[in-house]
């Protein structure tokens, strides 16, 4: 029997609970990018975690995201606070077919280049975006790298919203295509006992730092620089997080 390969990328089931897990220190990372040109393209906005505090500051933003689920999240906080809707722009598409009349100084990519599962879907969403830049623009994202081993369902955090506790478990494998399954499931507990359980089964790609220079200079961008950190770090052989600022060229 073949086994049909999961390509749920829009947390459909758990979109709710994405803003609890992903606490990733990089908001004022992007926003000493984003605060130089005043405005920026955001893809693979997501919940609005990083475009929100950005609008707050008076940046506006296009964000582009294909979930239909994460854009519902982010609508909720916008009709939180309406009068950031003057800063955002949130659209629905994919990375390397979405289309906005105008070109951008700046772009950016948080957690999103690992939903790219091959060479042609990172070439193509990078091109697009390329053609979405002014000449110049400046395109900054982060990436994992070295994800190459199978690791078990195993806890991976815990948050509490209200009265409920939610624990989140995270396991994974690595394809025969090359692409690694993750499974995230999370368990909501009341009174100590489970009422609530919800399993996500995605994709993701691997991706080398060769393969991604290699495609950032066929898309039209030269590496300026390179970290390990959100705290603008060196990047150094070994490090498992890379983040990229590239330059589109002529």
């Amino acid at each position: 029997m073949v086994t049909a390969r999961p390509e749920n990328r829009s947390y459909d089931k758990s979109a709710h609970l994405y803003d609890l897990f992903d606490q990733k220190k990089n908001i004022d990372f992007f926003c000493h990018y984003a605060y130089r040109t005043g405005e920026a393209l955001d893809v693979g906005a997501g919940t609005g975690r990083i475009a929100i505090p950005l609008a707050e500051k008076e940046i506006a933003l296009c964000c582009v995201e294909p979930s239909p689920a994460m854009r519902r999240e982010f609508e909720k906080k916008l009709r939180a606070c309406p009068e950031l809707r003057d800063y955002i722009q949130l659209i629905a598409g994919e990375a390397r077919s979405f289309e906005v009349p105008r070109r951008f100084p700046m772009a950016f990519l948080s957690g999103t280049f690992d939903h790219f599962l091959n060479d042609e879907e990172r070439l193509g969403s990078l091109a697009n975006i390329a053609r979405h830049l002014v000449e110049n623009g400046v395109l900054v994202f982060d990436v994992s790298l070295f994800q190459t081993e199978d690791r078990r369902l195993s806890p991976a955090g815990c948050a509490r919203v209200g009265r409920m506790q939610v624990q989140r478990f995270v396991g994974g494998k690595i394809l025969q295509d090359g692409t690694r399954e993750i499974v995230l499931v999370f368990e909501l507990r009341e009174g100590g006992q489970v009422v609530k359980r919800i399993e996500e089964r995605g994709l993701i790609g691997i991706a080398s730092r060769e393969g991604i220079h290699s495609a950032l200079k066929e898309a039209g961008f030269e590496v300026k620089q390179e970290f390990g950190d959100y705290q603008f770090t060196p990047y150094r052989e070994g490090d498992t997080l890379l983040v990229i600022e590239a330059s589109r060229r002529r």
